[in-house]
Parts: C-alpha cells; sequence; structure tokens
C-alpha cells in the first residue's frame, strides 16, 4: 500500500506550471532549475583566536608605517621650517597625508580585530575584509608617496641634512623612502593572505611570521 507521503510526492511532481509562455511540470522546472546547496565557510575557534596575533606578525613586516607617520607628525619638532617645507611639497604633502590616515584606520582595526577574536566571534572576517582594503588603499598611496619623493629629487637637494640622510631613532627620508619601497611588496603579499582568510578559509597556523604559506 503507498504511503501519503508518496502519492502527495508525485501529486505535487505531476502538477503544470507556466514559466515564460511553457507549460511544464513541476519535476521538469526543478530539472531546469535545482536549488542551490548553501555553503557555510567554517572557521575552527582555534583559528579566530589565533588571528589577531598572525595579523599583527605580518605588520610587523612594514614597521616603516609608523616610521612615516612619526615623521609627518614630529617633523616641525625635530627639524623646524625645512620638515614643514618637504612636507608641504607638491608631489609629497598628499599621498603622505593619506599614508599616515589609511596606516591609522589599519591599526585600529588590527585592534579591533583583537577584541573580537577574543570572543570567538564569526564577525571577526568582517573586519578582516576592512583591514585587507584598507591596506590596499594604503599600498597605493605609499606608492604614489614614493613616486613623489624620487621625482622630487628632495633627497639630493638637502643630502647633507638630518632629515634627509638621519638615521637610528630620528631617521631621515633617505632611508624612510628605500624601506617604504620594500613596505609596497609586503603590503601585497599582506593582503593577498587576508584575502586568502577570508574566501579560502585558510587556517591562520598555516602561514608563518612573514605570511608565507609553511
Amino acid at each position: 500500500m503507498r504511503s501519503v507521503q508518496s502519492y502527495h510526492r508525485e501529486f505535487e511532481s505531476s502538477q503544470t506550471i507556466i514559466v515564460n509562455g511553457v507549460e511544464m511540470t513541476m519535476k521538469e522546472y526543478c530539472k531546469l532549475h535545482p536549488r542551490k546547496r548553501k555553503t557555510t565557510k567554517v572557521a575552527n575557534i582555534r583559528t579566530i583566536k589565533m588571528l589577531p596575533m598572525h595579523i599583527k606578525d605580518m605588520m610587523k613586516q612594514v614597521k616603516v608605517l609608523k616610521s612615516l607617520v612619526a615623521y609627518h607628525e614630529h617633523g616641525y619638532r625635530q627639524w623646524g621650517r625645512i620638515a614643514t617645507e618637504i612636507l608641504n611639497m607638491r608631489d609629497i604633502k598628499t599621498p603622505f597625508a593619506q599614508v599616515v590616515i589609511k596606516t591609522k584606520q589599519a591599526e585600529r582595526l588590527v585592534k579591533k580585530i583583537d577584541t573580537i577574536a577574543k570572543s570567538n566571534d564569526y564577525d571577526v572576517f568582517q573586519y578582516v575584509n576592512q583591514l585587507q582594503m584598507r591596506l590596499e588603499e594604503l599600498t597605493t598611496q605609499l606608492t604614489w608617496l614614493v613616486n613623489g619623493i624620487t621625482s622630487s629629487h628632495i633627497t639630493k637637494y638637502y643630502k647633507d641634512h638630518e632629515c634627509i640622510n638621519g638615521e637610528g631613532k630620528r631617521l631621515g627620508l633617505r632611508i624612510l623612502c628605500i624601506r617604504s619601497q620594500k613596505a609596497i611588496g609586503e603590503l601585497e603579499v599582506i593582503c593577498q593572505k587576508l584575502w586568502d582568510m577570508q574566501e579560502n578559509g585558510v587556517d591562520a597556523l598555516e602561514y608563518d611570521v612573514n605570511g608565507k604559506r609553511r
């Protein structure tokens, strides 16, 4: 004896509908428009907790960003009007200011990720995405800044001044420019790794501190 459920399934599949002027059964319609199975990206608790440490380790590869912020904010106090003159140059002013802004935004996002990850909250990946976008913007601005410093020839014009050739705790623009060129490549690697974390669900433990796959 047929079950009631079997009867209903056969009845429903034999019902006809009109789609774009064509009559077809529900069974035929379902074959043409199969339901897509909803996939859910799963990240284990350990991965979420490890995200902040891993991201901080990657950001250590671009420590020059903090040095650039310090140069921009304390240049006048250290070297006076000459620093102001350099920072206000046409090819340097806007990208330098943007590098400072994007760096501070990225630092705030890293702190936010640290806070959310402690609660094992999957929303942390939304902030990882925001961090990736800020770092991509930062990479663009840093490239413009390096190009601006190079095209202005300012490092040659003031080559004997500490604001250009300073070392140690008072880094000059020449060294900052060299390190920024390297940081551009590092930032591109970091952005790719952040994208992998979001899109492919790659466990953070699969990377070393330099952002390279183990």
